[in-house]
C-alpha cells in the first residue's frame, strides 16, 4: 500500500508541474528546461539519497541504468513535447503506462492478478482519454510527425521497467543519486545539440528571473514527482506505479474545470471517470 500512496503523491506533484509548465513552456528551449531539472536533481536527490542509505558502491552499480533513464524518460520527453502538435503529442506520450506494463511483465516477470490487470487497463484508458483536447483530430495524426512521441512513450515504458530492475538489486535512493550525477553531462550535451550556451542561459536568468519563474517551479516539481515515482518502485510493481502516476492528466482537468472554469468535453469526462474508478480500485486492492 505504501508504494501506491507514494505513486499518488508523485501524480500530485506531476499535476503541479503540468500546470506550471503549461503557463511557461513557450519561454524555453527544451534543453534549458532540462538544465533546470538537472540543477534541482543535484540539490534535492543527492542529499536525500545519501540521507536514506545510498552508498558509492551501489550508486556506481546504477550508473548505466541511470543514463538510460535520464535520456529515455527525461531528456527525450522534453524534446518530444517541443515537436509537432502539442495536443496530439500529449495524447501519444500519455500511453506510456501501456508499455511499462508490457515490459514489466516480459522483462521483470511481474505477476498481476486478473482484476489488477483490468483496473490498470481502465486507468490507462481513462488517462489517455483525458489527454484529448478540442484541437485533437484523429484524421490529422497521419499528417503530423508522430514518430517521436510514439517512440517517447515506448522509451518511458522501457526506462521505467529497467529502472525497477536495478532498484530491486540496489534501492531507489542509490538510483536517484546516480541519475542526479549522470544528468550533468547529459544536460550539457543536450544544450550543445540545441546550440544553447550555459553562460547565456544563466545571464538571461540573472536579468529576468520573473520570466522563467513558472518554468523553474515546474522543473522543481518534476524532480520531486520523479523522485517519488522512483521511491515507489521500492515498494510496488512498476506496472502498478506507472499507471497511477499518469493520472495527473485527469487531475489537471479537474483543476482546470474547478479553478480555471475551463470546459470539459464528453471524452474527457469519460476519461476522468474511468481513471478514478481504476485508481480507487487499485488502492482498495492494495
Amino acid at each position: 500500500m505504501i508504494g501506491i500512496l507514494i505513486a499518488l503523491v508523485s501524480a500530485i506533484f506531476m499535476t503541479g508541474m503540468q500546470i506550471m509548465l503549461k503557463k511557461s513552456y513557450k519561454e524555453l528551449n527544451p534543453s534549458v528546461a532540462y538544465l533546470f531539472d538537472m540543477l534541482f536533481g543535484l540539490i534535492i536527490w543527492i542529499p536525500i539519497g545519501f540521507l536514506f542509505g545510498a552508498t558509492i558502491e551501489k550508486v556506481l552499480d546504477c550508473i548505466l541504468y541511470a543514463i538510460i533513464s535520464a535520456i529515455l524518460s527525461e531528456a527525450l520527453v522534453f524534446y518530444a513535447l517541443s515537436k509537432g502538435n502539442l495536443s496530439i503529442t500529449t495524447v501519444l506520450i500519455s500511453t506510456y503506462p501501456i508499455y511499462t506494463v508490457i515490459f514489466s511483465l516480459l522483462i521483470n516477470n511481474e505477476k498481476l492478478l486478473p482484476l489488477q490487470v483490468i483496473l490498470i487497463l481502465i486507468t490507462i484508458i481513462g488517462t489517455v482519454l483525458t489527454s484529448f483536447d478540442s484541437q485533437f483530430k484523429i484524421k490529422k495524426i497521419m499528417n503530423l510527425q508522430i514518430i517521436v512521441p510514439c517512440i517517447t512513450a515506448i522509451a518511458i515504458g522501457l526506462s521505467d521497467t529497467l529502472t525497477k530492475k536495478i532498484i530491486n538489486r540496489t534501492s531507489s535512493y542509490n538510483f536517484i543519486v546516480a541519475i542526479a550525477i549522470v544528468q550533468i553531462p547529459i544536460a550539457i550535451i543536450f544544450l550543445m545539440i540545441t546550440k544553447q550556451r550555459i553562460r547565456t542561459v544563466l545571464q538571461s536568468l540573472k536579468e529576468g528571473m520573473k520570466e522563467y519563474k513558472y518554468s523553474i517551479i515546474g522543473s522543481m516539481l518534476n524532480v520531486i514527482a520523479t523522485g517519488c515515482l522512483l521511491i515507489s518502485f521500492n515498494y510496488t510493481y512498476a506496472s502498478i506505479a506507472s499507471p497511477l502516476t499518469a493520472i495527473y492528466t485527469p487531475i489537471v482537468l479537474i483543476y482546470s474545470f474547478a479553478v480555471l472554469k475551463e470546459r470539459i468535453n464528453k471524452i474527457n469526462l469519460c476519461g476522468i471517470i474511468l481513471a478514478l474508478i481504476g485508481t480507487f480500485g487499485i488502492i482498495i486492492m492494495g
